[in-house]
C-alpha cells in the first residue's frame, strides 16, 4: 500500500488491477461476481451434501426393511423345521387325550404291530376321528407321515393330522364306521351277509387303491402289509386302505441301493414267496397279499386257517381244493351257493383272478393296473 501511496502512476497500464480503495466501474463489477460465485458455490455444495443425506437414510431404510424380512423368514423356516403338530381346525392334542378319558383301552378299536388305534370324538369338533398312537422308539413316524400327506385317494385312509408329545407319535385320520374288512368278514355277530356286489365293490375299490400307489404315485409306494385288518371300509363300504408304517417308497426300481431293499416284512399268510429269500422291493408283493385278501373274501377263512391241515395257508390249501373238487364252489363260502348262476360265475372269474396273484413266481403276477382292467372286463361281460 505504501508504494501504491507513493507511485500511484506506477499501476497505470493495468485496467484488470483492482486496488483496495478502489471502488471503480469495473473493480465493482470484479467484486460482485466474486459474490455471487460464492453464494453458488454454497448453493451447489448444499444441495449435494442434502443428496448425500437423502441417499443415505433411503440405503439405511431398505437395508432395515430387507434385514428384517430376512429374520422374519429365517424363524418362519425354522418354525417349520421344528413344528410337531398339524391337527386339524380346532382339534388339539388335549382335547383327545381328555374324549379318550387318557387313551383308555374301551376307547381302543385296533391294535397292530404299529400302534394302537382308538376312536374319539370331541366336543369343539363335533366330528368322529380314529387316532393311531406309537412309540416312536419303535415306528419310522416321520416317513409314515409324509407318505400319507402326498396320498390322495378315494380308496386311501386320509390322514387328517399329527402330533408328536411325550415320545409318541399320534395320526389322525377319518372315523370308518364299517370297521375293518376282517372284522366283517370273520368277527361280525351275527354274521353279516355278504352279496356279489358287496364282494366285488370291495374288491375293485382295493385294487384301485393299490394301482394308484403303484402306478400313479411318483415316486411309487409299495405298501408291504396288505391284509384284511388293514382294509377300513365306509358306512357305504368303500374300502380305504390303512396303515402305512411298513411302506416303502422306490425312487429307482432298477438301482441297487438301500432304498430299494428291505428286511422281511408283512403278516403271516399274507407275505409272498419270494420275501423268504430275497429283500429286494418289489410292488408285486402287494399283488401276491391282494391275491389272498381276495381267497379271504371268496372262501371266508383265514389266511392261515386253524381247519387247514398239514401246514397249509389259504393260497395252498384253495389250490389243492381245486385239484379235489371238479365242482370248486362248494369249498367257498356258503352264502355263494345261494347266489344267481351268473353271479356265482362272476365269482368263479375272481377266483382266477386271485390265483393268478398269488402265483408263485413274482414275474408271473399281474401287475395291479392290470388287476383294475381285468375287474372291469368280469363286471362287463357278465353283466350284459
Amino acid at each position: 500500500m505504501r508504494i501504491v501511496a507513493s507511485y500511484p502512476g506506477s499501476f497505470i497500464g493495468n485496467p484488470e488491477l483492482c486496488l483496495l480503495g478502489d471502488e471503480t466501474g469495473k473493480c465493482r463489477e470484479i467484486k460482485e461476481g466474486n459474490s455471487r460465485g460464492k453464494v453458488l458455490a454454497g448453493v451447489i455444495i448444499a444441495v449435494v451434501v442434502s443428496l448425500a443425506l437423502l441417499s443415505a437414510m433411503i440405503y439405511a431404510l431398505v437395508v432395515g426393511r430387507q434385514q428384517k424380512k430376512h429374520s422374519v423368514d429365517q424363524t418362519l423356516l425354522l418354525e417349520r423345521h421344528s413344528r410337531t403338530e398339524d391337527l386339524p381346525e380346532n382339534l388339539k392334542i388335549e382335547d383327545i387325550i381328555r374324549a379318550t378319558e387318557g387313551w383308555s383301552d374301551k376307547y381302543i378299536i385296533g391294535r397292530g404291530r404299529h400302534g394302537t388305534v382308538y376312536r374319539t370324538e370331541t366336543s369343539n369338533s363335533r366330528n368322529h376321528w380314529a387316532v393311531k398312537k406309537v412309540n416312536l422308539s419303535n415306528t419310522n413316524f416321520k416317513l409314515e407321515i409324509r407318505t400319507l400327506g402326498l396320498i390322495r385317494h378315494r380308496n386311501i385312509l386320509r390322514m387328517a393330522g399329527y402330533c408328536i408329545r411325550d415320545g409318541y407319535g399320534f395320526i389322525v385320520t377319518e372315523f370308518m364306521p364299517g370297521g375293518t374288512l376282517f372284522d366283517v368278514l370273520h368277527q361280525s355277530q351275527p354274521r353279516l351277509v355278504l352279496n356279489w356286489d358287496t364282494r366285488y365293490h370291495i374288491a375293485f375299490g382295493i385294487a384301485h387303491g393299490l394301482s394308484y400307489l403303484h402306478h400313479d404315485c411318483v415316486p411309487q409306494i409299495i405298501h408291504r402289509d396288505i391284509k384284511s385288518d388293514n382294509i377300513l371300509l365306509d358306512s357305504e363300504f368303500e374300502p380305504k386302505i390303512g396303515d402305512f408304517g411298513m411302506a416303502k417308497s422306490v425312487y429307482n426300481q432298477d438301482q441297487d441301493s438301500s432304498s430299494t431293499r428291505s428286511e422281511i416284512v408283512g403278516t403271516l399268510g399274507y407275505i409272498a414267496p419270494e420275501n423268504a429269500y430275497s429283500t429286494r422291493l418289489t410292488e408285486k408283493c402287494d399283488v401276491y397279499s391282494y391275491g389272498v385278501v381276495l381267497l379271504e373274501m371268496l372262501c371266508r377263512k383265514l389266511p392261515v386257517d386253524p381247519s387247514f391241515q398239514d401246514g397249509l395257508v389259504i393260497v395252498s390249501w384253495t389250490r389243492k381244493k381245486l385239484e379235489e373238487n371238479e365242482e370248486c364252489i362248494c369249498f367257498l363260502d356258503e352264502e355263494i351257493s345261494l347266489w344267481s348262476n351268473d353271479e356265482q360265475q362272476k365269482t368263479l372269474r375272481l377266483l382266477e383272478l386271485a390265483l393268478q396273484c398269488t402265483q408263485s413266481m413274482a414275474d408271473t403276477r399281474p401287475s395291479m393296473r392290470d388287476v383294475v382292467a381285468s375287474l372291469i372286463r368280469l363286471n362287463e361281460k357278465h353283466g350284459k
